[in-house]
């Protein structure tokens, strides 16, 4: 019988997006991402991270448009 194949890493969606809006912040400890890593998938937190730049250039661009129009 053939060894059972490991499950990929399943992270919670509110697991993953504290753990990278930790990360943009830059005050995440090295014992909390050393029990997270093993549970979340790279894809899915470089999704988030880029989702999370995204909304933050656009919050900026919003920002300096509505004072230049004052």
């Amino acid at each position: 019988m053939p060894a059972p194949k490991p499950q990929p890493p399943t992270g919670g969606r509110f697991r993953t997006i504290r753990t990278v809006a930790w990360g943009l912040l830059g005050v995440r400890g090295h014992k909390p991402l050393e029990d997270d890593a093993p549970a979340l998938s790279p894809l899915r937190i470089l999704v988030t991270a880029l989702v999370f730049m995204l909304v933050f250039v656009l919050v900026l661009v919003t920002v300096a448009i509505s004072i230049s129009r004052h």
